[in-house]
């Protein structure tokens, strides 16, 4: 069963002053991920990103704070999303397993779909922007709204989300950007075998397709990556990747990733 632990705010009073003041703690950075693994039965280990402070805004039912990975979601605007404070953690660092849970088919978590080419950036203090480009197509969870309040004072160019991409780092994506319903052929940020913990690596050597496009992978690249390689190693680590997409889209037995926010 998961466990949770309840943030208490409290107020210092002022021993010489008529007012009280309020006594507020800055999000911490979080600490560097680990070093790359390149052998198949060991993938990345780290350290989980430490506890953040929720961002402005958020409510105060999200006020408890999730160990492990989230099994309900929040209602909120018109998308359901995971606690406030787990989201800071998560969008702070990067966690391919969780993503790969997360995006296995017959989770609740609400998908959306990039509609226009656009630059990877991460609007969460202190967080972590995947390489490249979202393309349009590109499936992601959502995992925070940004959706201004009806009643309130409305900013140009505000609103939209925070998404969870399947490379395990959040991108934010203004209203224009993403929409709730497929666009286009259907993408995924490219999965990178050897940064999925082992737990998740093992879980999916389970399957045989898998299995066989890492071996093939292996072969051609010969420990490769990064730098020039041959046309056959492009072609194995990016069907290795695709497969793994497929695959977790379909459904899988997954167990708890080593490295969680």
């Amino acid at each position: 069963m998961e466990h949770s632990l309840r943030v208490v705010r409290f107020l210092a009073p002022a021993s010489l002053a008529l007012s009280l003041t309020l006594l507020a703690c800055g999000p911490k950075k979080p600490a560097d991920d680990a070093s790359d693994e390149t052998d198949f039965a060991a993938a990345e280990d780290g350290e989980s990103a430490e506890d953040g402070a929720a961002e402005e805004g958020d409510e105060e039912a999200d006020e408890e704070e999730t160990s492990g990975i989230p099994t309900e979601c929040i209602p909120k605007d018109d998308v359901c999303i995971p606690p406030a404070g787990w989201v800071q953690r998560l969008c702070t660092g990067s966690y391919p397993g969780v993503a790969i849970v997360m995006f296995n088919g017959g989770s609740p978590w609400k998908r959306a779909y990039v509609r226009a080419k656009t630059k990877a950036v991460n609007a969460t203090a202190g967080g972590v922007s995947g390489e490249g480009y979202l393309m349009p197509g590109e499936e992601v969870i959502v995992v925070r709204s940004r959706k201004q309040p009806k009643d309130g004072m409305q900013v140009s160019g505000a609103g939209g989300y925070d998404v969870l991409r399947w490379d395990g780092t959040c991108a934010t994506l203004s209203d224009g950007e993403v929409g709730l319903q497929p666009y286009g052929t259907l993408e995924a940020a490219k999965v990178t075998f050897r940064f999925i913990d082992g737990s998740i690596a093992k879980a999916l050597r389970k399957d045989e397709r898998i299995t066989e496009a890492y071996r093939n992978r292996k072969k051609h690249c010969r420990g490769a990556t990064m730098g020039e390689v041959s046309k056959e190693c492009e072609k194995w680590d990016k069907q290795l990747a695709e497969i793994i997409v497929r695959t977790v889209r379909s459904g899988i037995e997954l167990p708890t990733p080593d490295k969680l926010p």
